[in-house]
């Protein structure tokens, strides 16, 4: 996992540039031995997100997440042991919302869209203090919306909304700018 970050940081920052989030995430995965296990590494860990995007309107699907109160512009959650974040994000996006989508990246080595370092609140339902989430969000698109299934623990509601209007209010980084450098990349 950490070899996998280390190639993905480095490729990340040449298409975006040296961003805080490239700088949060390395000093995340050189502080800690464990880096996705919510139970040994109470700190944080690595999540794997999914940003769905309809190419034909321009429109990319946001979610508005159950237990954050707040829109947000994917899919995801947690890596699994054994599983890659981009890996998680596909898992997650059927999952919460029950779609399936294209990559927009090599399967191989895929490069996320963003990294976005966030906290989370505490939990005592599931008896976590307040953790960061160190989100790779990685870009799939669909030729036709599909059927959102969401699951009601996860997604209160969902909308497609144009790229221009998923700006930094809503988003960690200025989507359509970010979009446009990953695609000429």
């Amino acid at each position: 996992m950490r070899a996998y970050l280390q190639d993905v940081l480095s490729s990340y920052a040449g298409v975006f540039g040296e961003t805080d989030a490239v700088r949060a995430f390395r000093l995340f995965i050189g502080t800690y031995d464990e880096l996705t296990d919510r139970k040994k590494n109470l700190a944080g860990h690595i999540t794997g997100s999914a940003l769905v995007w309809h190419e034909p309107s321009g429109t990319v699907l946001r979610v508005y997440h159950a237990k954050l109160k707040r829109w947000i512009f994917s899919a995801g959650g947690h890596v699994d042991p054994g599983e890659m974040p981009w890996q998680a994000s596909v898992r997650e996006l059927r999952e919460e919302i029950g779609v399936s989508a294209s990559p927009c990246c090599d399967k191989d080595a895929p490069l996320p869209l963003i990294l976005d370092a966030h906290p989370i609140p505490a939990c005592t339902v599931k008896d976590e203090p307040a953790h960061w989430h160190y989100d790779m969000v990685y870009l799939y698109k669909v030729e036709t919306k599909p059927s959102v299934v969401a699951d009601p623990r996860e997604v209160f509601r969902y909308e497609w909304a144009r790229r221009d209007e998923v700006g930094l209010s809503n988003a960690p980084v200025d989507l359509r700018v970010h979009m446009m450098k990953f695609q000429s990349r």
